[in-house]
């Protein structure tokens, strides 16, 4: 049974987004990264009612302009200040493009991962990988931060907590081209495959991926320049 949805009201929420993109900006420029967004974006699924504020890194002006890392915009200690400062549970998404997803409301979700790798190929399977976490114990904003560990395989074993959470997230992605992933194999499934992965994995793919994306600016830029020279 499909519970009863509260549509969003974005006038409630104008003030809470305002404030969250100045303080983000703030906290990422005292830890040395270029705060640059190329859109934000307040959604809402419809089946758990959670409310997300997108923020999207524009990867290719950070690029062009810094030698900045793409993984140091998901180092722990970034994110934890940033939810320090903004007092809302943040979950880091690797996907066509880098960003911040901001839960304002978890509605009825209980449990969510701290990053979603999404998505990749695996053959002919299409894969979601999640990060799970323990969840801080009450009290911890404001305190120093400490690693949490990672949630082992099995406590995340209930797949309908782990389809849900996930599936609430990838319905509201704003990527065409996810959407066009996900819609040519929905007609198989209705997602994803979702495999639980550990942070220096999802870390990885984004050293990985989005580093190449720098060295193909790069190069296009001294392609540029030698023309106009």
């Amino acid at each position: 049974m499909k519970m009863m949805t509260q549509i969003i009201d974005p006038r409630y929420f104008d003030q809470k987004v305002r404030r969250i993109r100045t303080q983000v900006a703030t906290v990422m420029t005292k830890w040395g990264l270029l705060p640059r967004f190329k859109r934000w974006r307040l959604t809402q699924d419809p089946d758990t009612n959670m409310i997300v504020l997108f923020g999207v890194l524009n990867k290719k002006h950070i690029a062009a302009h810094t030698s900045i890392p793409f993984k140091d915009y998901f180092d722990p200690r970034v994110l934890h200040d940033l939810a320090n400062e903004l007092q809302v549970q943040i979950v880091s998404c690797n996907s066509d493009d880098l960003r911040y997803a901001f839960v304002l409301d978890r509605g009825s979700l209980g449990k969510l991962p701290t990053h979603i790798d999404f998505p990749f190929l695996d053959g002919d399977r299409l894969l979601v990988g999640v990060v799970y976490k323990e969840e801080p114990a009450p009290g911890w904003i404001n305190q120093q931060v400490t690693p949490a560990p990672p949630v082992n395989t099995a406590m995340v074993d209930d797949q309908l907590l782990v389809r849900q959470g996930v599936g609430a997230f990838l319905k509201i992605f704003d990527d065409i081209k996810l959407r066009d992933d996900v819609a040519s194999r929905l007609s198989a499934q209705d997602l994803p495959d979702i495999v639980i992965i550990d942070e220096d994995k999802f870390n990885k793919r984004v050293v990985e991926e989005h580093e190449v994306f720098r060295r193909r600016i790069k190069h296009i830029r001294e392609l540029f320049e030698k023309t106009d020279g």
